[in-house]
This record gives C-alpha cells, structure tokens and sequence, in this order.
C-alpha cells in the first residue's frame, strides 16, 4: 500500500516503525505521522491481538488451564475461558484502544487544543504494540517457572506499561504541542479511563 506523501507500506518499513518504539519514542511519533492514520493504529492493534490470542490464550486454552484470578464473566466456564480470550481479546483491545484515543481527544479538545483522533489512534495502537510484545515473553518467562503471585504480575504489568504511556506522551507533546500538564493528564485519564476493560476481560496464562 503507497500514499501520496505518506510513508511507503512494507514489513521492512513497519519493522523499522515498531523498533523505533524501543529505541527512541521522539522518532516514533515523527516517524508515524507519515504512516496511513488510523490504518496504522488499528493494524498494530489487531497485530498485539493476533500475537495474544496465538502465543499467550491459545497455548493454555489446548491445556485446559484454569485462570488464576476467576473471570468475571462467569457464563463462560472456567476451563474455556482462555479460548475465549482467543477471539474475545482482540476485540476488548480494540475497545481500549479506541477509548484511550478518544479520551486524549476530548481532554485536549477541551483544553482548546489541537488534536487529531486519527492520529491518536495510530499513537496509541503502536504504543499498545511496543509494549505488549514485551508482556508476552515476560508472561511466559514465569509461565515456565510454573507461575508467580497475581500481585507481582500484575504490578510488574503496569511498571513495563508505563513505556506506553512515555510513547504516547511523547505523541501528544511532539505532534499536539501538548503542554506538560495537559498532557500528563490526558494520558493519565486514557490510562485509569482503559484500565478498567483489562481488569474486566483480560486473564493471565501464569
């Protein structure tokens, strides 16, 4: 897929892209503006997805494992519910990503800021992505040590997310020229306004 003035599309070019995500947020966020908005964000989204319900539910869902947490939604048994998350999860982070995009959107709208929900969208799918790349090795490192308390995951969760949260701050600042304070609180509220949909849904394999 080419653009006129946009990025030309290839898996070299996104592999470029996402490596950017660990080696220096800036060049992320200046490099994504050049990238199909919200293509980009949903792609990276649904790619986070694909790897979730490939390497993190499928493998638990064929052992019939248990959740260590027991799910919410308690009409889907126990012992399936990780093959539920296969098709489940996807769609639970495109409603996250959707909604931290929409709640940067409408703080720095209000704040009679310039704001891009299209571009937010691609900011928040390849945060999403850079940083749930990372939680899938970490998971199944204690995974293979036969487990780890809930606690320490799920801090140990947040700690590695804040990475997303540095990335989109960077987005907001760089390309919305965000100041300081509003853009701290944009993404704090996108972060505690999204929460809530992981704390629903989501289940460890661990």
């Amino acid at each position: 897929m080419s653009v006129s003035g946009l990025e030309r599309v290839t898996a070299a070019t996104f592999l470029r892209l996402w490596s950017f995500g660990y080696t220096s947020p800036n060049k992320l966020v200046d490099a994504l503006a050049g990238w199909p908005a919200p293509h980009t964000g949903f792609f990276a989204q649904l790619l986070r997805g694909l790897l979730d319900s490939l390497i993190v539910y499928l493998p638990p869902a064929l052992m019939r494992r248990v959740p260590p947490t027991p799910p919410y939604l308690s009409f889907i048994p126990a012992d399936r519910y990780y093959a539920a998350l296969i098709l489940l999860g996807p769609m639970v982070l495109l409603l996250e990503l959707l909604m931290s995009a929409a709640i940067i959107h409408i703080v720095l709208r209000l704040a009679r800021r310039a704001s891009d929900f299209d571009a937010l969208i691609n900011l928040t799918g390849m945060a999403a992505l850079v940083v749930g790349a990372v939680l899938i090795p970490w998971d199944w490192f204690w995974f293979a040590r036969g487990g780890v308390n809930q606690i320490f995951l799920g801090i140990s969760h947040l700690v590695i997310s804040v990475w997303a949260w540095v990335i989109m701050f960077a987005g907001t600042r760089r390309r919305f020229a965000a100041p300081v304070w509003l853009a701290l609180l944009a993404n704090a509220l996108a972060l505690f306004g999204s929460m809530p949909l992981a704390i629903m849904f989501m289940r460890s394999p661990v």
